[in-house]
């Protein structure tokens, strides 16, 4: 978010462009030219090509962007299903391998700094959906999951330790930095929407602020606006 000192405004557009010409042009080049009676390419084997988008059926809004999203990829022949399910067995689909693509919010900290961990860019986490068996590995110290054998996964690694045994500021935020690079180039992630409004309705409590951060991390949603000073209106 811009909030954060670590924003760059190009890692937000970075192959964010919007073109469809250009877009057709590319899956033309990569051989998918032929299409169905609906717009939709064939893969080699005759198949179309169609992506099964999953989601953990918590949030409706989630299943509306989907839509959205759908309609920009029909234009190009790419065909989205979306799939709501539940949460446990949306990470069972990233365990066994079977999920393909799935919509998620954000980093747990939207707006960080660089004196905070950047575990959410490092594949140190096993419960994430993007590299579970990486994770795992990480977690179990080589006996679960599975080694990286990518090239960027392994850079992120590398900061993500370098981060650890940083002594000053200004190294912490050079490894950030080239850690949201390396998301930026690679879109690791894709967002789709950031600096969301949520509304918070307030009755009976006095001393809060009319505008404020509302984020899992860094506050647990309120826990960094002072709660221990609310007070309920008599």
């Amino acid at each position: 978010m811009s909030r954060s000192p670590l924003h760059q405004p190009e890692f937000t557009t970075k192959w964010a462009e919007y073109d469809v010409d250009k877009a057709n042009a590319l899956l033309d080049e990569i051989g998918l030219t032929e299409r169905n009676k609906d717009g939709i390419r064939l893969m080699s084997d005759g198949r179309p090509l169609e992506i099964i988008v999953e989601t953990s059926g918590e949030d409706e809004t989630q299943l509306d962007a989907l839509e959205l999203i759908a309609e920009n990829w029909a234009e190009i022949g790419v065909k989205l299903f979306a799939k709501p399910s539940q949460r446990d067995n949306l990470r069972e689909r990233a365990i066994t391998g079977e999920l393909v693509m799935s919509v998620w919010w954000g980093m747990e900290n939207g707006i960080p700094t660089a004196d905070m961990s950047p575990n959410d860019l490092a594949p140190v986490q096993s419960e994430s959906l993007t590299w579970h068996a990486w994770g795992d590995h990480y977690e179990t110290k080589g006996v679960g999951g599975e080694p990286m054998d990518w090239a960027p996964a392994q850079r992120l690694m590398e900061l993500y330790q370098s981060w650890l045994v940083s002594k000053t500021s200004e190294e912490r935020e050079k490894i950030w930095q080239e850690m949201l690079q390396i998301h930026a180039e690679e879109t690791i992630r894709i967002g789709l929407v950031s600096g969301v409004r949520q509304p918070v309705v307030i009755k009976g409590v006095k001393n809060v602020p009319l505008e404020g951060i509302y984020g899992w991390d860094p506050g647990a949603h309120y826990g960094i606006h002072r709660m221990d000073e609310f007070y309920m209106d008599e």
